[in-house]
């Protein structure tokens, strides 16, 4: 059996806008003698999201994704090539998809997985997601090319869950009784986020159609639509 998967770089998306970091920025990293990489300087709409993915990339030792995200632009190739390197890296582990698209979309045969199958499989998307530069880049990149100006980042994180909250409620994925408080305030790293999406991504999971996972996406991408 085939089913499209919705990775968690879409999802949270909400979580790269969400976050908020006080942490101070990294100093400068040197690549070569000769030419030594100066941090970049980050404006715009987005500046404030560009600068927090650079500097997780920073932390998790991603010079890829921060190469990617320097000239805070990323292009669709860009994009092509991270969905690339994600799904070689699940191959890698075992997982091989039928194709990998560069908004993080994917489909691959899941068969009948055990519940340790699925344990591992969610572990390694964890991990390929940041190998691969998915985590950092792609959730950027789909608000990007859904938002440009900004209009949706500039909202605050209860206006944020409200908008998901209400979007769910029109396309039919959830009851009348969802709330906004329903939706979990991201925490540092999203993970607790990621737990809840896959509510709606996930066979099994409580609110999980194909319907109702093409909708959770939709509705964090552009809550408007």
């Amino acid at each position: 059996m085939k089913r499209v998967l919705a990775q968690h770089m879409i999802v949270t998306a909400l979580a790269a806008v969400m976050m908020c970091s006080a942490a101070a920025c990294s100093g400068p990293s040197l690549g070569t003698a000769e030419q030594p990489q100066v941090e970049p300087t980050f404006s715009g709409p987005w500046a404030e999201d560009f600068r927090r993915s650079y500097d997780q990339a920073h932390e998790s030792d991603s010079t890829f994704a921060q190469d990617v995200l320097r000239d805070e632009q990323i292009t669709e190739a860009e994009a092509t090539e991270v969905a690339n390197r994600y799904q070689s890296c699940m191959a890698d582990a075992g997982f091989v998809y039928d194709y990998v698209n560069p908004d993080g979309s994917a489909q691959m045969p899941t068969g009948n997985m055990s519940d340790a199958e699925q344990q591992r499989f969610h572990e390694q998307d964890i991990v390929c997601s940041k190998q691969s530069g998915q985590f950092f880049i792609t959730p950027l990149y789909n608000a990007l090319v859904q938002d440009p100006d900004g209009e949706l980042r500039n909202r605050t994180p209860e206006e944020i869950r409200q908008d998901v909250a209400e979007c769910l409620k029109r396309k039919g994925a959830v009851g009348s009784e969802f709330t906004a408080e329903d939706i979990p305030i991201v925490d540092a790293d999203g993970e607790e986020y990621l737990q809840f999406s896959q509510q709606f991504t996930n066979p099994g999971g409580r609110y999980y159609s194909e319907q109702n996972s093409e909708s959770w996406i939709q509705c964090n991408d552009d809550p408007r639509k």
